[in-house]
């Protein structure tokens, strides 16, 4: 991969201490600009360390390392850990006898890996040289990691450049890594506490996080790569409609596109379509095919053979190679059924941050909605950490959500812990049973929502945080509303998509559902006749997909191996499948025990749905978290009703 990351322009390679002590006379005893001393982005950062009130004589300490942050730290950054690992062992066999450790950072100069004989080196760097230590400029000033991470370049930070004097031993240099969008995801540095840049560091440095990004690059489900062979090791990589996925450093150098622009399709970068060339493509394996950027310039482009997918590290429900618009849930097997034709809308709002409200009965799959969202999202390779808002106490649902800090409360962990927003940094965060959740906690929700914060118990200054939400229920919010116990605002807010996951009973991909929870549990599909599918089909299933899977893996595991499959095999199963379906309950008779005002709060839902949703039947049912039947069911019992939907809806 060439040209990825300009290398910081170095006027002289030997280590010229004079200068460095001419320029800090210049900067730090006269007040001066040491012009012509000390190259830019090194006095930037200076200046940045000078002017957050810093002095250059103070003693610096590497923090020790809180587990619970170490483990989050490490969950989170995982896709960049298991790219750079190889990477990062191989540059310190080549560096290690000459003096130098390998450390990799994330985007905010956190420490994630470490590679070398670090027992052949001083105290100080074997306190810096550990994973979770923080290294970024706030916190120990001027270094070729803080350099890397500010000007997005490779650098070196040679002794007496470093600001603070007590890191004066170290000799280090540092290149940034990109994902394969072109966005920032860390840093490589190598460092040795002896004088001196051995030549070559630099270059194997900058190498090393070139390898990285082409594992990255490597690692992605895509559709389809191009190479063009004519640049100088110029890839992209695209789904089945042409969008552009990624790019490697030279792709986007040859394009001018430092970062890829969402949206950004094979038609607005050549001549000619997509699927035109695809299906050419697809005829000439690992042939060379013309292509033509806008503006004349001629290529070649040839398409790659696919690499296997790695396996998510998050998210294993959903398969890796699930291309970013083509909409595909997974059922609780791993394997693939089409969603609900509204999953690409849900996943355009998702992109553009707004929330999504997943509804459905229980059973039916709202997380694994959620979870083929987030695979389907250019976020798909950070984390996806899910709450359940039911099952934990308040004081619990809050700490798990925002984080504590120590001494919060009885239990606290020393030192505090963040919370599921921010371990999620950059990926999505799923509040399943987000009707369960308690009103204090949804004044704190709407404050993440509204302003990108969260403040962890027992805090006084909030945190910003950058995360997709996407929420679930199948409950009614709105008469949740209605009785007082969810705030109507945070409806309108979690509500930027509401994304409606069909019961089983009236989904039409009922065989491949069977099919996948059969590879699931190991059995062998062909086992179930024809007609005996038309039977299971008919049942109601009122535990959905989740019944479904139970009431197979018992099938099977009673009876004769190797037989067809009979419905008695199912007797145990199916009787328990009778109970009443887990839909909203209809609105009771006046006269009855529960009182008029259940039916009302019901009718008032309906009516408010209908009104902000114009009508539309189909999307007042899923804001309602009921079945879209059901709710044309009760608008024919009720004219007063009917008038406020759209039948076509």
């Amino acid at each position: 991969m060439n040209h990825r990351t300009p290398v910081l322009p170095s006027p002289r390679i030997d280590y010229r201490p004079e200068r460095i002590w001419e320029a800090r006379q210049h900067y730090f005893n006269e007040g001066q600009l040491p012009v012509g001393l000390l190259e830019q982005p090194l006095l930037r950062s200076w200046e940045r360390c000078r002017q957050s009130g810093r002095a250059p004589q103070e003693h610096v300490v590497f923090d020790p390392v809180e587990r619970s942050h170490l483990s989050a730290l490490l969950e989170r950054e995982h896709r960049l850990l298991q790219a750079a690992r190889p990477e990062l062992d191989v540059l310190a066999g080549r560096v290690s006898d000459v003096g130098y450790a390998v450390l990799l950072t994330d985007t905010v100069g956190q420490v994630l890996a470490v590679a070398g004989a670090l027992d052949r080196h001083c105290q100080p760097m074997r306190q810096a040289f550990r994973p979770g230590v923080d290294v970024s400029e706030a916190a120990i000033g001027t270094s070729a990691m803080a350099v890397a991470l500010a000007e997005q370049r490779t650098v070196r930070v040679l002794g007496p450049e470093h600001y603070f004097a007590n890191n004066q031993i170290f000799h280090c240099c540092a290149a940034p890594v990109f994902d394969p969008r072109g966005r920032l995801m860390g840093t490589v540095d190598v460092t040795r506490d002896a004088p001196q840049l051995v030549t070559g560091v630099m270059g194997l440095t900058h190498q090393c996080a070139q390898q990285i990004e082409q594992r990255l690059f490597d690692a992605l489900p895509v559709f389809m790569r191009i190479e063009l062979p004519d640049t100088q090791g110029a890839a992209l990589a695209f789904d089945r409609d042409g969008v552009l996925l990624a790019a490697n450093g030279a792709a986007r150098h040859l394009f001018d596109m430092p970062v890829l622009r969402e949206g950004c399709t094979f038609e607005d970068l050549f001549e000619g379509r997509f699927d035109a060339w695809a299906s050419r493509a697809s005829r000439q394996p690992a042939g060379r095919l013309p292509l033509q950027m806008h503006g004349g310039v001629r290529l070649q482009g040839v398409s790659l053979p696919q690499r296997p997918a790695a396996r998510a590290s998050v998210s294993p429900a959903v398969p890796a190679s699930a291309p970013r618009t083509a909409p595909l849930t997974v059922t609780p097997t791993g394997a693939t059924t089409p969603l609900a034709p509204e999953h690409p809308v849900a996943l355009r709002a998702l992109e553009a941050g707004l929330p999504v409200l997943v509804t459905g009965e229980t059973g039916a799959g709202k997380e694994v909605a959620a979870r083929a969202l987030h695979q389907a999202s250019q976020r798909a390779q950070a984390p996806f950490l899910a709450i359940n808002c039911g099952a934990l106490t308040p004081e619990l649902i809050a700490s798990e959500l925002f984080g504590h800090v120590e001494g919060a409360f009885t239990g606290a962990v020393r030192g505090g812990s963040i919370g599921k927003f921010e371990a999620a940094r950059g990926g999505t965060v799923f509040l399943d049973e987000i009707g369960d959740m308690p009103l204090p906690l949804q004044v704190a929700l709407l404050r993440v929502l509204d302003r990108g914060e969260v403040l962890p118990v027992g805090a006084t200054q909030p945190r910003a945080v950058d995360v997709r939400v996407v929420c679930a229920t199948h409950r009614n919010l709105q008469a949740l509303v209605a009785e007082g116990r969810f705030r109507e605002d945070l409806v309108y807010r979690i509500s930027g998509f509401v994304l409606a996951v069909p019961p089983l009973r009236e989904r039409d991909d009922f065989d491949a559902i069977v099919d996948s929870l059969c590879h699931q549990i190991g059995a062998d599909a062909s086992r179930l006749s024809a007609p005996l599918r038309v039977q299971l089909r008919q049942h109601p299933w009122p535990g959905n997909v989740r019944q479904l899977r139970h009431a197979l893996t018992l099938a099977f595991a009673v009876a004769e191996l190797l037989r067809p499959l009979t419905l008695d095999d199912f007797g145990q199963a199916l009787p328990a499948a009778a109970a009443s379906p887990t839909t909203p309950s209809p609105p009771q008779p006046s006269g009855t025990t529960a009182g008029p005002s259940i039916h009302d709060a019901q009718r008032k839902a309906i009516a408010t749905a209908l009104q902000q949703t114009r009508g539309n039947v189909t999307a007042a049912a899923a804001l309602l978290g009921m079945g879209r039947a059901t709710l044309y069911r009760r608008l024919k019992s009720d004219p007063e009703l009917a008038v406020c939907g759209d039948p076509r809806g």
